[in-house]
């Protein structure tokens, strides 16, 4: 039976905790813990932008509330989208490619140099790993091969399909005072565009910045698995790990903090997978995590047709339909590796996987769903550029449709 996930709460209710750049120390995640433990829960869900979110009842939030700000944590109750979380591919150190300067120092100094919330999307990402999007935020500046120099695409609420170049290279320092600068700009005026922004810039902000006439080159992307136990070299390796529905246990998160202290590990990653990873186990430790997760009844082996999916949280109805769709790719015994599919029910714009299910609410019936086929230019991602594939389909064609995408993806791979 679906568990359903809507009938007790709603995202009116929702606590959503900020993690700079999905990076969480286990003492600081312990905290957050006990926070939705005084909400009498016993899970939390991870969200897309690297952050936590967990349902708190109107007469649970005085202690709530008391509980994050004596810990010192950044939240916001109810009112979604007021502040952004900043979102950074750090996650992918060790797993992925990466560009050589970028390692997890640089993205602590930056991410520590922001020393305010911001209200618009900003991500940090590294343009050679395939784990986290470039270009789901506002200001998305990407890792340059000039050390510590970022390209940045801008891409507004008022023009989500376009992205716009700055013209320079921005040091690792001028991240945060760039980033409130357009942010100021654009709270007074969202439909400034880049040129407007520049204009006058000199007399606001003194930038260390380079010009440079190199595009910016993306690799084909993909896209990797992440789950289970996996050696990074002979004495460390990586855990990730995945839940279908997306309500992660509190007490097995405790258990797993706990031993990330005893280790002397110093984070733990949130990807916008709705997943998480820990990075640094020893190899001589291996044993105490494979027993953690025994006991605990882990599946660290989920099928790759299950991880490559974005859905809203709290979405009952893609969840639903990601379920269908993977049971029934399942039994086609059908590849899907390297790509990444989204679910939308409800109008979202900033797409970043290869191939979306759009449900048309403005044709569909109470009784029956009417879904749009698209994929990414290329099959890639990263680009904001979306091919109409199928209109107003049934759910029980979607399969078929999936399976002649996957098809034509691989096809354009050379044996």
């Amino acid at each position: 039976m679906a568990e359903s996930l809507l009938s007790v709460y709603d995202r009116a209710h929702l606590v959503r905790v900020f993690v700079k750049g999905g990076m969480i120390a286990p003492n600081y995640l312990l905290s957050v813990l006990r926070a939705s433990e005084l909400a009498n829960n016993d899970f939390i869900h991870f969200g897309s932008r690297e952050d936590i979110l967990f349902p708190v009842e109107q007469s649970r939030l005085p202690i709530v509330e008391q509980h994050l700000t004596m810990h010192q944590i950044d939240f916001e109750y109810g009112k979604r989208d007021a502040f952004q979380n900043i979102v950074s591919s750090a996650i992918a150190l060790d797993i992925t490619a990466n560009t050589s300067w970028l390692n997890l120092e640089k993205y602590r100094f930056i991410l520590e140099s922001f020393h305010f919330v911001p209200r618009l999307k900003i991500n940090l990402s590294d343009p050679k790993q395939a784990m986290v999007p470039l270009f789901t935020g506002h200001l998305n500046f990407v890792a340059s091969e000039y050390t510590d120099y970022w390209y940045l695409y801008l891409r507004s609420e008022q023009n989500r399909h376009e992205l716009e170049k700055w013209p320079t290279l921005i040091h690792s320092s001028d991240l945060p005072k760039l980033s409130k600068f357009i942010e100021s700009k654009w709270q007074k005026n969202p439909k400034l565009l880049l040129p407007d922004l520049i204009v006058g810039l000199a007399e606001y902000l003194k930038l260390d910045s380079i010009v440079s006439n190199d595009e910016l080159k993306l690799p084909d992307t993909f896209f990797p698995y992440y789950e289970g136990l996996n050696n990074v070299d002979e004495t460390n390796l990586w855990l990730g790990l995945y839940w279908r529905n997306n309500r992660f246990d509190i007490e097995f998160l405790k258990k797993s903090c706990t031993l990330c202290i005893e280790s002397g590990i110093p984070f733990i990653y949130i990807s916008p997978w709705k997943s998480f990873v820990i990075k640094g186990i020893k190899s001589t430790h291996q044993l105490k995590w494979e027993k953690l997760m025994g006991q605990m009844g882990i599946n660290m082996r989920h099928s790759s047709l299950e991880l490559n999916w974005h859905i809203p949280v709290l979405d009952e109805e893609a969840l639903l339909l990601k379920r269908y769709l993977v049971q029934e790719l399942d039994q086609q015994d059908i590849c899907t590796h390297g790509l990444t599919f989204t679910i939308e029910t409800a109008e979202d714009k900033r797409w970043f996987t290869s191939i979306v299910i759009q449900k048309d609410n403005i044709l569909s019936s109470h009784h029956l769903a009417a879904y749009n086929v698209l994929y990414a230019k290329g099959f890639n991602p990263n680009s904001t550029i979306y091919y109409s594939y199928a209109k107003l389909v049934g759910k029980e064609i979607l399969p078929a449709l999936l399976i002649e995408l996957s098809k034509l993806y691989y096809k354009r791979f050379r044996i």
